[in-house]
């Protein structure tokens, strides 16, 4: 399949897009603890988690072709971190999870800051089980 290799390409492209991204957010992000965050950052945080949603579309794509990670851990990081990244995306005020909640938080940008802070984790374990 001479299809495999771009997507193995585009696969380990994107990861390294999404761990940069994930840190600069994460320090970034860090500021949602003393003020909030401006909109900006929340448009940024939803494009890098349709990048994760993409990395697992991806990631799934090789998995059907046969090719398995290292670990097969790296699967549930990247899912953890596609619908983690997904759900934080939504926390910004007036954002659909955000208006979903029953008793929505005051400051989600704590929330945000320390999903980030887990998200740097389960970013870097998702790309080094994945080598």
């Amino acid at each position: 399949m001479p299809a495999v290799p771009v997507l193995v390409f585009l696969h380990s492209l994107l990861a390294l897009v999404l761990l940069v991204a994930v840190l600069g957010l994460a320090l970034v992000g860090i500021r949602g603890f003393f003020r909030p965050l401006p909109a900006p950052f929340y448009r940024i945080l939803r494009g890098a988690a349709w990048v994760a949603i993409l990395q697992v579309v991806l990631g799934l794509a090789l998995l059907g072709a046969g090719l398995r990670p290292k670990d097969g851990l790296h699967l549930l990081y990247g899912l953890l971190l596609a619908a983690g990244l997904h759900y934080l995306g939504g926390l910004e005020p007036g954002g659909w999870f955000y208006r979903g909640l029953k008793d929505p938080p005051e400051r989600p940008e704590w929330f945000v800051a320390l999903g980030l802070l887990f998200a740097v984790g389960l970013a870097l374990r998702a790309y080094f089980t994945g080598r």
